[in-house]
């Protein structure tokens, strides 16, 4: 059951998302267009500056020579993202060729024609070339928000010879501004008129120990990469095409967090299948079916099945019920641990500052309830439920602040990098 919190976010998705009247066919190519439009006119204001033509060429060749690295950044997945979006043109991919024209023949080209035809061989994904547009953006002094560009920004600090920094003109500069807008904009049409597909397979998927607001946030993560690489030329509606980005998203979601010890995902389907026919069996007869009976129903083996449920039972999360008519969990009586001693006094004394002025960018009561849990500022840590005590407040509403503020500090590149750092020097 969601709390009352949950249930009014999520009343307030749904009038959200009434606003938003489903799409046509024919609005969904218009808008469509126009995203394509926008991605178009930045490989022509790219290839009319022979400084953004010269940063293109230059990013073709690290992709051929040297591909961005895991160790080298600070977000595994900011590093799985540049993957993905670069895979076709590393040395072994499908367009290495015309990433190998563009290294050698960007800076030569005469005509901005030229350079632009050279640009467009590559096939760039929608999201790459936004991110590349975002990244010189950047490298000019402009802001804008885009998770690729972080990602390219990381990568970029790595290459053989620094990318340069951009004094575009200023127009050039309102001009990229502009198209980024542009594109956005009708990304987020085709998102927010798609967001009650998002929330209907979000349903689908609750009571498998995951919150339905997070399914809608993973769902929401693969309707937006939808809407990036859609491309209404070849067909399809949109509604049609983005159906299964959202139900891969949150599928991998449940899979990834919905067990505390991952499974392959034909084991997930193969554990769903049996519980869906014990649940079958339950409301046919009020009782739960012998191991033979659902084997039968899910088409297995016995004993594989007789394996398959006895997953299940392999952990305990702490945020379970300590007893079955008990609100309190597990962790409630848990209290956190103080943070162990630096070998180095003064070393300890650092890091205690650091974590002071990181704690100091939460939110007030945020740092109320981390500094009690784990004991900081030379306290005792408490327990969940006595932090709710000693404050007047339920215990679900300590476990929601130190969630999210846990959240947000774990978020802060600085933050990580001081983690990486003591894990190093304390030999982990």
């Amino acid at each position: 059951m969601s709390d009352n919190t949950d249930d009014k976010d999520i009343e307030l998705m749904f009038a959200e998302a009434r606003r938003y009247d489903l799409l046509t066919a024919e609005q969904e190519q218009s808008i469509d267009a126009a995203k394509w439009r926008s991605v178009r006119a930045i490989f022509e204001l790219i290839a009319a500056d022979t400084e953004l033509s010269a940063y293109m060429a230059q990013f073709c060749d690290q992709c051929l020579c040297n591909p961005p690295q895991i160790q080298r950044f600070p977000n595994r997945d900011l590093h799985f993202v540049l993957r993905r979006e670069l895979a076709a043109l590393f040395k072994d991919g499908s367009h290495a060729a015309a990433s190998k024209a563009a290294a050698q023949k960007l800076t030569t080209l005469k005509t901005a024609k030229a350079r632009q035809a050279c640009i467009e061989a590559l096939e760039l994904p929608a999201s790459l070339s936004i991110g590349i547009a975002v990244a010189v953006l950047r490298r000019s002094g402009g802001q804008f928000a885009d998770t690729v560009a972080d990602s390219i920004g990381h990568w970029q600090r790595h290459w053989t010879a620094p990318p340069p920094s951009f004094a575009l003109e200023h127009e050039t500069l309102a001009a990229l501004k502009k198209q980024l807008r542009h594109y956005t904009e009708a990304r987020d049409r085709l998102v927010m008129h798609n967001l009650r597909l998002v929330y209907s397979i979000a349903a689908r998927y609750k009571g498998r120990g995951v919150g339905y607001l997070d399914l809608v946030q993973e769902g929401t993560l693969g309707l937006i990469r939808a809407a990036e690489k859609f491309e209404y030329e070849k067909g399809f509606r949109f509604s049609t095409y983005c159906f299964n980005w959202i139900t891969q998203a949150v599928r991998r979601y449940v899979g990834d967090a919905g067990n505390l010890i991952r499974f392959p995902t034909h084991v997930q389907e193969q554990i769903g299948r049996l519980y869906k026919e014990r649940f079958a069996e339950q409301a046919r007869t009020g009782m739960d079916g012998d191991t033979e009976t659902l084997a039968a129903a899910a088409g297995m083996d016995t004993e594989k099945a007789r394996e398959l449920l006895q997953l299940r039972n392999l952990a305990v999360s702490l945020d379970a019920p300590k007893y079955d008519d008990d609100e309190e969990s597990m962790m409630d009586s848990l209290i956190g641990d103080t943070f162990g001693g630096a070998a180095d006094g003064a070393e300890q004394r650092s890091l205690g500052n650091f974590l002071d002025h990181a704690i100091g960018r939460l939110e007030a009561n945020e740092r109320q309830v981390i500094t009690a849990r784990w004991g900081l500022k030379e306290a005792s840590p408490l327990t969940r439920a006595e932090i709710a005590d000693k404050l007047g407040v339920s215990r679900e509403w300590v476990r929601q602040l130190e969630r999210s503020a846990l959240k947000k500090l774990k978020g802060q590149s600085d933050v990580q990098h001081a983690f990486e750092d003591y894990r190093q020097s304390s030999n982990w």
